[in-house]
């Protein structure tokens, strides 16, 4: 059968789904891994969490006869990805040591304003003073969600989770420009490999192997595979659909943190938290915002005739 060939506006509402699932995998394994984090270092959870991952990869590959896909991990845009992958990885479960579950996904969540820093310094992207303004309170946010100074955020937490956060907007990039031929399974497999080698790494240089207890063992194989459906879903979110589209559902990740964090760890955020974390979304949602109309402009504009006509 020939290919479904799919509008634009039909592959941005997939990537919208695609985000949207994604998030809630990164949430249930967020929250299993900060179980297990009670019990491990952050190496050992990686590398506990990645071996169960990569087995059930492996039986979803022999299932599916899919063996096959082993054959395109070796593109080298595949392994940096992956390798980026790994420190926002090792960072991530640092720091979800030290912090409250919605604290963490709110640092994190200045991906969009990021995204947008970035295109400025590196691409030389020209940006009004609107997304500037949404940058600077977005900034502001991630300050009163940290309270450097007055916190109960250590610092090392604090660090690890921008660390963690400045990353992942390369990662994103990188996925945007993988060629399609390339399947997502392909890119899943050498992020967990590339996760799971991260958090050997990390073991080694720390604390050494601990013979984990049963509770931890349970969440890191939970965490596994909601962390499969997460990666596997974020790859297909950014595959296809425009970035400025589905970036501000990500945002969803907030609602869930928060109600995860009171339910499973009795976690009560602060008044700052919570305004902060207010300033990052609707900074990064009005960012976005700022970019579709850009991008609409410049497509008026590119038209015969456009530039005559009133944006």
């Amino acid at each position: 059968m020939p290919p479904v060939l799919r509008s634009q506006a039909q592959k941005n509402m997939r990537g919208i789904g695609f985000m949207l699932l994604a998030m809630a995998g990164f949430m249930c394994s967020d929250t299993l891994l900060k179980i297990a984090r009670e019990h491990l270092q952050a190496g050992q959870i990686l590398l506990i969490r990645g071996t169960f991952s990569l087995l059930i990869l492996l039986l979803v590959m022999l299932a599916t006869r899919q063996l096959g896909t082993l054959r395109q991990i070796h593109d080298r845009r595949l392994l940096v990805r992956g390798g980026i992958e790994g420190f926002i990885a090792v960072l991530f479960v640092i720091a979800i040591g030290g912090m409250a579950l919605a604290d963490i996904t709110a640092v994190i969540l200045m991906t969009p304003l990021l995204i947008t820093l970035f295109a400025v310094l590196f691409l030389g992207e020209q940006v009004g003073w609107r997304r500037w303004s949404a940058i600077l309170i977005g900034f502001i946010g991630v300050l009163l969600v940290l309270r450097p100074g007055g916190s109960t955020v250590p610092l090392w937490a604090g660090l690890a989770a921008l660390g963690s956060a400045l990353l992942v907007p390369a990662r994103d990039i990188l996925t945007r420009q993988i060629p399609g031929q390339i399947s997502s399974l392909a890119i899943t497999i050498t992020t967990t490999l590339c996760t799971t080698t991260a958090g050997l790494v990390h073991m080694v240089a720390t604390s050494g192997w601990i013979t984990p207890p049963t509770p931890a063992l349970l969440a890191a194989l939970g965490a596994a595979i909601f962390v499969l459906i997460g990666n596997y879903a974020v790859i297909e979110a950014h595959r296809e659909a425009d970035l400025s589209v589905v970036s501000p559902f990500r945002f969803s990740s907030i609602v869930m943190a928060l109600g995860l964090g009171i339910v499973v760890f009795g976690e009560r955020p602060t008044g700052w938290s919570l305004i902060g974390a207010t300033m990052i979304v609707g900074s990064g949602i009005y960012s976005a915002h700022r970019e579709r109309v850009r991008r609409r402009e410049a497509a008026l504009h590119a038209r015969p005739g456009g530039a005559n006509k009133t944006p």
